[in-house]
């Protein structure tokens, strides 16, 4: 369990656009104005800087926190981690998006279709057409979840040669965005579409790094966030 306490932290704030030399895990640093991208190993590229300035507001440093698993990784001990935080007026620091991947199984997926039929509680969620090959939904909370199947390519192709050889590794990642808060000017609308946008990015680079057998269907284009 070591694994998920080691840390590399990537400090992005919205000022000169200079890669700061010297450092060991690398200091990228923008001007608002700059359409430049968040380097693609800052939460695997799921937020622009665009994103970043929205979710962190004005005159505010954001810092990117990712673990050490990358996307293409199997380890069932230790899941991807990516967060961006803040320091507000109150001084505090405020997680304003948080992406984690993790293995889901049948019974995962059987549990939120069942929960689908039945209704949801307190609140039903919103559903979020991410394409034929995923699920997603969009909780009155802010959360946003994408589930995808990404068959590995390196099991055995048939369920009973899977058991045979005792390879049965959950076939689904669960792509879970969440956050406490984004910047006061930015509405919570606002808020959420960069989260779905966010899913949908981690879900297309995972397939990728993945090399998923099953080539999941996945939108052209994000779903809109209805509220």
């Amino acid at each position: 369990m070591a694994e998920r306490s080691r840390r590399r932290v990537l400090p992005v704030a919205l000022g000169a656009a200079v890669l700061a030399a010297g450092v060991g895990g690398g200091a990228w640093w923008w001007r608002s104005a700059q359409s430049a991208d968040v380097p693609t190993d800052a939460c695997w590229n799921a937020f622009t800087h665009d994103d970043l300035a929205e979710l962190s507001g004005e005159g505010h440093q954001a810092v990117v926190w990712q673990g050490t698993e990358q996307l293409d990784s199997r380890n069932a001990l230790a899941d991807p981690v990516c967060a961006v935080d803040w320091k507000g007026d109150d001084a505090r620091t405020h997680w304003v998006a948080k992406i984690e991947v993790a293995l889901a199984d049948e019974r995962f997926l059987r549990t939120k279709t069942d929960a689908e039929n039945v209704g949801w509680a307190p609140v039903r969620p919103a559903r979020l057409e991410f394409g034929s090959g995923a699920q997603g939904w969009l909780f009155h909370d802010g959360t946003v979840q994408l589930v995808v199947r990404c068959d590995s390519p390196a099991a055995p192709a048939s369920p009973a040669a899977r058991e045979k050889s005792g390879t049965a590794p959950p076939p689904y990642r669960k792509i879970t965005i969440t956050g406490d808060r984004g910047a006061a000017e930015t509405p919570a609308a606002r808020v959420h579409q960069i989260r779905v946008d966010a899913a949908l990015r981690t879900a297309r680079e995972l397939v990728r790094a993945q090399g998923c057998a099953n080539a999941p269907q996945l939108a052209g284009q994000s779903p809109t966030a209805p509220f």
